[in-house]
Protein backbone atom coordinates (compact mmCIF):
# COMPACT_ATOMS: atom_id res chain seq x y z
CA UNK A 1 0.00 0.00 0.00
CA UNK A 2 1.27 3.77 -0.31
CA UNK A 3 0.96 6.40 1.73
CA UNK A 4 -2.27 7.82 -0.34
CA UNK A 5 -3.67 4.52 0.24
CA UNK A 6 -3.70 4.46 4.00
CA UNK A 7 -4.77 8.39 4.62
CA UNK A 8 -7.78 7.74 1.92
CA UNK A 9 -8.35 4.51 4.21
CA UNK A 10 -7.86 6.70 7.73
CA UNK A 11 -10.15 9.08 6.32
CA UNK A 12 -12.82 6.43 4.86
CA UNK A 13 -12.83 4.84 8.30
CA UNK A 14 -13.54 8.18 10.41
CA UNK A 15 -17.18 7.86 8.87
CA UNK A 16 -19.22 10.86 8.50
CA UNK A 17 -17.54 12.77 10.60
CA UNK A 18 -14.41 12.92 9.01
CA UNK A 19 -10.83 13.18 10.02
CA UNK A 20 -8.16 16.15 11.07
CA UNK A 21 -4.17 15.31 10.31
CA UNK A 22 -3.35 14.20 13.69
CA UNK A 23 -6.22 11.52 13.45
CA UNK A 24 -5.18 10.34 10.42
CA UNK A 25 -1.30 10.59 11.85
CA UNK A 26 -2.88 8.38 14.56
CA UNK A 27 -4.97 5.70 12.36
CA UNK A 28 -1.60 5.15 10.31
CA UNK A 29 0.50 4.86 13.27
CA UNK A 30 -1.89 2.31 15.36
CA UNK A 31 -2.71 0.49 12.13
CA UNK A 32 0.16 0.18 10.07
CA UNK A 33 2.77 0.74 12.19
CA UNK A 34 4.13 3.34 10.55
CA UNK A 35 5.42 6.99 11.67
CA UNK A 36 5.21 9.56 8.60
CA UNK A 37 6.03 13.12 8.75
CA UNK A 38 2.92 15.90 9.08
CA UNK A 39 4.10 17.48 5.10
CA UNK A 40 3.62 13.57 3.47
CA UNK A 41 0.43 13.26 5.16
CA UNK A 42 -0.51 16.78 4.24
CA UNK A 43 0.84 16.42 0.71
CA UNK A 44 -1.36 13.41 0.30
CA UNK A 45 -4.37 14.69 1.66
CA UNK A 46 -4.07 17.73 -0.82
CA UNK A 47 -3.38 15.39 -3.58
CA UNK A 48 -6.28 13.72 -2.99
CA UNK A 49 -8.71 16.81 -2.57
CA UNK A 50 -6.99 18.23 -5.59
CA UNK A 51 -8.53 15.10 -7.49
CA UNK A 52 -11.80 14.93 -6.02
CA UNK A 53 -11.22 11.51 -3.81
CA UNK A 54 -11.85 13.66 -0.32
CA UNK A 55 -13.36 17.00 0.47
CA UNK A 56 -11.71 19.28 2.92
CA UNK A 57 -14.10 20.97 5.53
CA UNK A 58 -12.05 23.67 7.90
CA UNK A 59 -9.42 21.34 9.31
CA UNK A 60 -11.60 17.87 9.11
CA UNK A 61 -11.07 15.58 5.57
CA UNK A 62 -14.36 13.32 4.60
CA UNK A 63 -14.68 10.86 1.53
CA UNK A 64 -16.19 12.32 -1.55
CA UNK A 65 -19.05 11.35 -2.84
CA UNK A 66 -19.19 9.16 -5.59
CA UNK A 67 -20.87 10.00 -9.07
CA UNK A 68 -23.11 7.22 -10.29
CA UNK A 69 -22.96 6.71 -14.27
CA UNK A 70 -25.87 8.96 -14.91
CA UNK A 71 -25.06 11.43 -12.97
CA UNK A 72 -21.38 11.43 -14.58
CA UNK A 73 -23.45 11.82 -18.11
CA UNK A 74 -25.24 14.35 -16.97
CA UNK A 75 -22.16 16.23 -15.76
CA UNK A 76 -20.25 15.33 -19.07
CA UNK A 77 -23.09 16.10 -21.63
CA UNK A 78 -25.66 18.23 -19.56
CA UNK A 79 -29.09 17.99 -18.41
CA UNK A 80 -31.24 16.22 -21.05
Amino acid sequence: MTVDDWVYEAVESSGTKGATLREVQRYIDEKHFEELAVDTLESSLAGQVEQGKLVREGSRYTVAHKTTKEDALKKLFGDS
